[in-house]
């Protein structure tokens, strides 16, 4: 294992146009769990901890980062329910999710079913979405970030769900917090403007390069996506593609971000420091390119490395 994904595993209710009447399609979701599966699908050695139910959905779950490659060592079921969010998907928007999640697995990660250490194989720890804003899983999962932050890279992607933060004030503070333990951060442009509102991505990276984070990256949708590191910016333009839907998007993109900085030895605490411009816009460019191939399929369908040899073949 090489890279550890941690936060929730959830279903998300994907609607379906089908002889003119529209479906509800259970689909395996959430953030962490999509970026687990991309980086499996693209060859990396991947971990998954959370926590899953024993319910079928939980099953379903678990089956899913099973077959897909993913190490579930890491693992914890519970007989609580399987969080479920319904997608809803307009043509040229974001996705919107409506969630189901009180009492729910994902929910209730405790810091007894963390471990007491982790393998000396893991180069980084990624964390990501609501599991980090909403307690008890929230304040399990900022512990182990800060036990692991100074051992390994930290990788933070807050995905930012609005409807589940009712206290925006109070998140954007325990944002800074988690940000200032990752040495890689990324989010969206909407992500940035809730969490900064006021402020420009330029002030920001500038200000956050300077307190422990070695790369910050902007997503913009089918605009591209913009890196900040120490001494340089990088832009890469987004790809034209026939979108089915833009769902499990940015996490692939994440996928392919964490990939390639892994290929590129730059996912160390040591190495992290030595990213040069053009490493940098090569993972932005690989990355745009992973997730241009999932929003021309339905849902978060992440591609292979196969089915990338074969896109540009």
């Amino acid at each position: 294992m090489r890279i550890l994904v941690c936060g929730e595993a959830l279903v998300d209710l994907v609607p379906l146009q089908a002889e003119g009447r529209t479906r509800l399609v259970p689909t395996p979701g959430g953030s962490p769990l999509n970026v687990a599966v991309g980086l499996a699908r693209l060859g990396v050695p991947t971990g998954f901890l959370g926590k899953l139910s024993t319910d079928e959905y939980g099953e379903t779950l678990y089956d899913y980062l099973s077959a897909s490659g993913v190490d579930t060592r890491f693992v914890v079921r519970s007989p609580r329910p399987t969080t479920v969010a319904r997608v809803e998907v307009s043509p040229g928007a974001e996705p919107e999710y409506v969630f189901e999640i009180e009492g729910t697995a994902d929910r209730s990660l405790g810091a007894e079913d963390l471990p007491e250490c982790l393998p000396s194989g893991i180069d980084a720890v990624h964390f990501g979405s609501y599991s980090m804003a909403l307690d008890p899983t929230g304040k399990t999962l900022t512990a182990l970030m800060e036990r692991e932050h100074g051992q390994r890279v930290v990788t933070f992607d807050p995905n930012v769900r609005p409807t589940l933060i009712p206290r925006p004030v109070s998140y954007r503070a325990a944002f800074a917090h988690l940000r200032s333990l990752a040495r890689v951060v990324k989010l969206s442009v909407d992500d940035f403007a809730f969490l900064c509102p006021g402020e420009s991505p330029d002030e920001a990276a500038d200000r956050w390069l300077t307190t422990g984070t070695r790369l910050v990256v902007l997503t913009r949708g089918d605009r591209g996506a913009t890196a900040y590191a120490r001494g340089f910016r990088v832009d890469v333009p987004g790809e034209r593609t026939a979108v089915e839907d833009t769902v499990g998007a940015g996490d692939a993109f994440t996928s392919g971000l964490l990939a390639t900085l892994l290929d590129l030895d730059r996912l160390t605490i040591r190495r992290m420091d030595l990213l040069t411009e053009s490493e940098t816009e090569r993972a932005l460019r690989f990355a745009t390119r992973v997730a241009t191939i999932t929003c021309s399929r339905r849902g978060a369908d992440p591609p292979t490395r196969t089915d990338l040899s074969q896109e540009q073949g």
